[in-house]
Protein backbone atom coordinates (compact mmCIF):
# COMPACT_ATOMS: atom_id res chain seq x y z
CA UNK A 1 0.00 0.00 0.00
CA UNK A 2 1.79 2.96 -1.61
CA UNK A 3 1.62 5.99 1.75
CA UNK A 4 3.58 9.11 1.37
CA UNK A 5 4.82 9.83 5.49
CA UNK A 6 4.65 13.65 6.17
CA UNK A 7 5.65 12.81 10.13
CA UNK A 8 2.29 14.24 11.11
CA UNK A 9 0.00 12.03 8.91
CA UNK A 10 0.53 10.03 6.26
CA UNK A 11 -1.08 10.09 2.60
CA UNK A 12 -2.58 6.82 1.09
CA UNK A 13 -2.09 6.81 -2.94
CA UNK A 14 -2.26 5.14 -6.12
CA UNK A 15 -0.73 5.33 -9.71
CA UNK A 16 -1.89 3.72 -13.06
CA UNK A 17 -2.40 4.27 -16.49
CA UNK A 18 0.29 6.39 -18.70
CA UNK A 19 0.34 9.87 -20.30
CA UNK A 20 -0.15 13.09 -18.83
CA UNK A 21 -0.71 13.15 -15.10
CA UNK A 22 -4.23 13.64 -14.18
CA UNK A 23 -5.61 13.74 -10.17
CA UNK A 24 -8.83 12.57 -9.04
CA UNK A 25 -9.23 14.27 -5.48
CA UNK A 26 -12.36 13.09 -4.05
CA UNK A 27 -15.25 14.76 -2.07
CA UNK A 28 -16.01 14.98 1.98
CA UNK A 29 -15.56 11.82 3.60
CA UNK A 30 -14.69 10.02 0.54
CA UNK A 31 -11.66 7.75 -0.31
CA UNK A 32 -10.07 7.30 -3.50
CA UNK A 33 -12.66 4.13 -4.30
CA UNK A 34 -15.09 7.34 -5.36
CA UNK A 35 -13.53 7.06 -8.46
CA UNK A 36 -13.51 3.02 -9.32
CA UNK A 37 -15.86 2.88 -11.91
CA UNK A 38 -14.13 6.08 -13.74
CA UNK A 39 -10.37 5.08 -13.53
CA UNK A 40 -10.91 2.49 -16.46
CA UNK A 41 -11.80 4.94 -18.58
CA UNK A 42 -9.00 7.70 -18.31
CA UNK A 43 -5.94 5.14 -17.93
CA UNK A 44 -5.70 4.81 -21.56
CA UNK A 45 -4.57 8.44 -21.99
CA UNK A 46 -3.65 9.49 -18.79
CA UNK A 47 -1.05 8.52 -15.68
CA UNK A 48 -4.36 8.69 -13.03
CA UNK A 49 -3.26 9.42 -9.58
CA UNK A 50 -5.53 9.43 -6.75
CA UNK A 51 -5.33 9.75 -3.15
CA UNK A 52 -7.26 9.82 0.31
CA UNK A 53 -6.89 13.18 1.64
CA UNK A 54 -6.26 13.44 5.50
CA UNK A 55 -9.02 12.24 7.67
CA UNK A 56 -10.50 9.45 5.23
CA UNK A 57 -9.80 6.71 3.06
CA UNK A 58 -6.17 5.03 4.48
CA UNK A 59 -4.94 7.92 5.11
CA UNK A 60 -4.19 9.46 8.66
CA UNK A 61 -7.76 10.14 10.91
CA UNK A 62 -6.55 12.21 13.27
CA UNK A 63 -8.23 15.32 15.50
CA UNK A 64 -4.83 16.62 16.34
CA UNK A 65 -4.75 17.83 12.61
CA UNK A 66 -5.42 21.02 10.77
CA UNK A 67 -8.87 19.92 8.41
CA UNK A 68 -9.11 22.53 5.71
CA UNK A 69 -8.68 23.39 2.50
CA UNK A 70 -5.17 24.95 2.61
CA UNK A 71 -4.04 22.17 4.62
CA UNK A 72 -5.19 19.70 1.94
CA UNK A 73 -3.96 21.71 -0.91
CA UNK A 74 -0.42 21.78 0.80
CA UNK A 75 -0.40 17.68 1.16
CA UNK A 76 -1.38 17.57 -2.68
CA UNK A 77 1.88 19.66 -3.69
CA UNK A 78 4.05 17.25 -0.86
CA UNK A 79 2.54 14.74 -2.92
CA UNK A 80 3.19 15.89 -6.36
CA UNK A 81 6.54 16.50 -4.97
CA UNK A 82 7.40 12.92 -3.34
CA UNK A 83 6.49 11.32 -7.31
CA UNK A 84 8.44 13.55 -9.24
CA UNK A 85 5.47 14.94 -11.02
CA UNK A 86 6.06 18.77 -11.84
CA UNK A 87 2.22 19.80 -13.23
CA UNK A 88 -0.88 18.32 -13.53
CA UNK A 89 -4.45 18.19 -14.88
CA UNK A 90 -6.65 18.39 -11.52
CA UNK A 91 -9.92 16.73 -11.00
CA UNK A 92 -11.98 17.29 -7.90
CA UNK A 93 -15.20 16.50 -6.69
CA UNK A 94 -17.08 18.42 -4.06
CA UNK A 95 -14.51 19.18 -1.56
CA UNK A 96 -12.07 17.72 -3.65
CA UNK A 97 -13.17 20.48 -6.52
CA UNK A 98 -12.50 23.20 -3.82
CA UNK A 99 -8.84 21.64 -2.68
CA UNK A 100 -8.22 21.69 -6.65
CA UNK A 101 -8.73 25.18 -7.06
CA UNK A 102 -7.26 26.46 -3.86
CA UNK A 103 -4.03 24.39 -4.78
CA UNK A 104 -4.06 26.28 -8.35
CA UNK A 105 -4.54 29.26 -6.67
CA UNK A 106 -1.49 28.79 -5.28
CA UNK A 107 0.89 26.72 -7.09
CA UNK A 108 -0.77 28.49 -10.65
CA UNK A 109 2.24 26.91 -12.66
CA UNK A 110 1.68 23.24 -11.79
CA UNK A 111 -2.04 22.91 -12.34
CA UNK A 112 -2.25 22.54 -15.93
CA UNK A 113 -5.97 22.29 -16.00
CA UNK A 114 -8.79 22.13 -12.75
CA UNK A 115 -12.01 20.29 -13.70
CA UNK A 116 -14.40 21.34 -10.74
CA UNK A 117 -17.21 18.68 -9.67
CA UNK A 118 -19.94 19.54 -7.82
CA UNK A 119 -18.67 22.11 -6.06
CA UNK A 120 -16.59 25.29 -6.70
CA UNK A 121 -14.47 28.39 -6.17
CA UNK A 122 -14.91 31.64 -5.72
CA UNK A 123 -17.90 31.37 -4.33
CA UNK A 124 -19.61 34.86 -2.11
CA UNK A 125 -18.21 34.37 1.15
CA UNK A 126 -19.92 37.32 3.22
CA UNK A 127 -21.64 38.82 0.78
CA UNK A 128 -24.82 38.01 2.56
CA UNK A 129 -25.75 35.11 -0.34
CA UNK A 130 -24.56 31.38 0.10
CA UNK A 131 -24.87 28.75 -1.81
CA UNK A 132 -24.16 26.17 1.02
CA UNK A 133 -26.69 26.37 3.17
CA UNK A 134 -27.52 22.38 2.56
CA UNK A 135 -23.66 21.69 3.44
CA UNK A 136 -23.17 24.41 6.17
CA UNK A 137 -25.98 22.13 8.20
CA UNK A 138 -25.46 18.85 7.30
CA UNK A 139 -21.51 19.50 9.37
CA UNK A 140 -22.84 21.40 11.60
CA UNK A 141 -25.32 18.68 12.44
CA UNK A 142 -22.78 15.41 12.27
CA UNK A 143 -20.09 17.20 14.04
CA UNK A 144 -23.31 17.83 17.21
CA UNK A 145 -23.30 13.94 16.92
CA UNK A 146 -20.49 13.42 16.96
CA UNK A 147 -19.10 15.07 19.96
CA UNK A 148 -22.21 13.87 22.03
CA UNK A 149 -22.75 9.97 19.87
CA UNK A 150 -19.19 9.71 18.95
CA UNK A 151 -17.78 9.23 15.48
CA UNK A 152 -20.07 6.51 14.55
CA UNK A 153 -22.99 7.66 14.85
CA UNK A 154 -22.06 10.70 12.62
CA UNK A 155 -20.76 8.39 10.14
CA UNK A 156 -24.03 6.33 10.25
CA UNK A 157 -26.25 9.82 9.69
CA UNK A 158 -23.61 10.72 7.26
CA UNK A 159 -24.52 8.33 4.80
CA UNK A 160 -28.07 8.96 5.15
CA UNK A 161 -27.32 12.63 3.34
CA UNK A 162 -29.59 13.30 0.72
CA UNK A 163 -26.72 14.23 -1.42
CA UNK A 164 -26.58 10.48 -1.28
CA UNK A 165 -30.22 10.11 -1.84
CA UNK A 166 -29.80 8.60 -5.65
CA UNK A 167 -27.46 6.41 -4.65
CA UNK A 168 -29.67 4.73 -1.61
CA UNK A 169 -32.04 3.79 -4.33
CA UNK A 170 -30.09 0.88 -5.83
CA UNK A 171 -27.73 -1.77 -4.27
CA UNK A 172 -24.98 -1.07 -6.53
CA UNK A 173 -25.12 2.53 -5.70
CA UNK A 174 -25.10 1.50 -2.18
CA UNK A 175 -22.51 -0.38 -2.02
CA UNK A 176 -20.30 1.70 -3.69
CA UNK A 177 -20.47 4.49 -1.04
CA UNK A 178 -19.99 2.17 1.66
CA UNK A 179 -16.78 1.48 0.24
CA UNK A 180 -16.18 5.13 -0.67
CA UNK A 181 -17.09 6.09 2.75
CA UNK A 182 -14.97 3.38 4.40
CA UNK A 183 -11.95 4.51 6.58
CA UNK A 184 -14.00 7.78 7.77
CA UNK A 185 -14.16 8.68 10.98
CA UNK A 186 -15.10 11.98 11.92
CA UNK A 187 -11.94 13.16 12.85
CA UNK A 188 -12.21 16.62 11.22
CA UNK A 189 -15.44 16.49 13.01
CA UNK A 190 -13.93 15.99 17.03
CA UNK A 191 -11.06 18.05 15.43
CA UNK A 192 -10.07 21.57 17.71
CA UNK A 193 -7.02 22.81 15.55
CA UNK A 194 -6.88 26.16 14.13
CA UNK A 195 -8.17 26.25 10.72
CA UNK A 196 -6.71 28.89 8.17
CA UNK A 197 -8.69 30.03 5.01
CA UNK A 198 -8.08 31.79 2.12
CA UNK A 199 -10.02 34.33 0.28
CA UNK A 200 -10.81 32.61 -2.91
CA UNK A 201 -12.42 35.60 -4.41
CA UNK A 202 -8.78 37.12 -4.52
CA UNK A 203 -7.16 34.32 -5.41
CA UNK A 204 -9.45 33.66 -8.33
CA UNK A 205 -7.32 36.29 -10.82
CA UNK A 206 -4.77 33.77 -10.46
CA UNK A 207 -6.68 31.10 -11.77
CA UNK A 208 -5.47 31.58 -15.81
CA UNK A 209 -4.93 27.89 -16.64
CA UNK A 210 -8.46 26.30 -18.24
CA UNK A 211 -10.92 25.88 -15.71
CA UNK A 212 -14.09 23.41 -16.10
CA UNK A 213 -17.38 22.98 -13.76
CA UNK A 214 -19.27 19.96 -13.95
CA UNK A 215 -22.71 19.64 -12.02
CA UNK A 216 -25.71 17.78 -12.29
CA UNK A 217 -28.81 19.08 -13.17
CA UNK A 218 -30.23 17.57 -9.90
CA UNK A 219 -26.90 18.72 -8.02
CA UNK A 220 -28.09 21.22 -5.48
CA UNK A 221 -24.55 22.83 -5.79
CA UNK A 222 -25.15 23.63 -9.38
CA UNK A 223 -25.82 27.47 -8.90
CA UNK A 224 -22.99 27.18 -7.02
CA UNK A 225 -20.73 25.76 -9.95
CA UNK A 226 -22.91 28.73 -12.34
CA UNK A 227 -21.55 31.56 -9.75
CA UNK A 228 -17.60 30.32 -10.08
CA UNK A 229 -18.59 29.84 -14.18
CA UNK A 230 -19.75 34.16 -14.23
CA UNK A 231 -16.98 35.44 -12.63
CA UNK A 232 -14.24 33.42 -14.53
CA UNK A 233 -14.90 34.36 -17.69
CA UNK A 234 -12.18 32.13 -19.62
CA UNK A 235 -14.24 28.70 -18.05
CA UNK A 236 -16.41 26.21 -18.85
CA UNK A 237 -19.82 24.67 -17.27
CA UNK A 238 -21.17 21.30 -18.27
CA UNK A 239 -24.62 20.70 -16.63
CA UNK A 240 -24.83 16.61 -17.00
CA UNK A 241 -28.62 15.74 -17.49
CA UNK A 242 -30.49 13.56 -14.80
CA UNK A 243 -27.89 13.42 -12.44
CA UNK A 244 -27.33 14.79 -8.84
CA UNK A 245 -24.17 15.27 -6.68
CA UNK A 246 -22.25 12.37 -6.27
CA UNK A 247 -21.65 12.18 -10.41
CA UNK A 248 -18.54 9.70 -10.16
CA UNK A 249 -20.46 7.38 -9.22
CA UNK A 250 -24.08 8.05 -10.69
CA UNK A 251 -22.43 8.66 -14.39
CA UNK A 252 -19.06 7.72 -14.75
CA UNK A 253 -19.18 7.14 -18.46
CA UNK A 254 -20.66 10.70 -19.23
CA UNK A 255 -18.39 12.04 -16.43
CA UNK A 256 -15.09 10.89 -18.24
CA UNK A 257 -16.34 11.59 -21.60
CA UNK A 258 -17.02 14.76 -20.81
CA UNK A 259 -13.55 15.17 -19.26
CA UNK A 260 -12.05 13.35 -22.51
CA UNK A 261 -13.59 15.72 -25.11
CA UNK A 262 -12.49 18.77 -23.37
CA UNK A 263 -9.95 20.78 -25.35
CA UNK A 264 -7.56 21.09 -22.54
CA UNK A 265 -7.00 17.22 -22.68
CA UNK A 266 -6.14 17.49 -26.57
Amino acid sequence: MPLLDLGSHQIHYRIGGSGPPLVLIPGWTLSLHLWDEMVPLLEPYHQVIRYDPRGAGRSTSNPALEYSRLADAEDLAALLDHLGVVDAHLVGHSKGARIALIFAMNWPWRALSVAAIGSAEPHPTGSGASFRPIAAEWVAKAAKTAREEGSEAAVRNLGRARLFGKLRSSPEGLRHLRLAMEGYAAADLLSDAAKRTYDTEAGASRLTMPVLFLAGEEDPFLEECRYAHEHLPSSRLVVLPRCGHMAPIEQPEALARALLAWPSRA
